[in-house]
């Protein structure tokens, strides 16, 4: 399963209190990203993990796969209500 954003397309700052900040709009693109991930993997049919440093496969539920998706997709839903709420408390200058 592979990831649309990558560092490369994500600028990740460090600040001078030496913690890393990206864009929000980046953040939830990610979570979207995510969880299309997680849905695509639930309609392909193949619900298996492999956990790093175990030989065996964890098989996964698809409906258990499709409820995380919807979970992170309305996480970045609500966080983006949030960014605007605050981006409009705080006028550009």
């Amino acid at each position: 399963m592979g990831w649309r954003y990558t560092e490369a397309e994500t600028h990740v700052r460090r600040g001078a209190d030496g913690h890393l900040y990206m864009a929000a709009q980046d953040v939830t693109a990610m979570l979207r990203d995510m969880a299309r991930a997680f849905d695509l993997q639930a309609q392909s049919g193949e619900l298996a993990w492999t956990a790093e440093g175990r030989a065996t496969p964890v098989r996964l539920d698809g409906d258990t796969m499709r409820t995380v998706a919807s979970i992170i997709c309305a996480q970045a839903d609500e966080m983006d209500v949030q960014l605007i709420a605050i981006a409009g408390q705080h006028p550009s200058g």
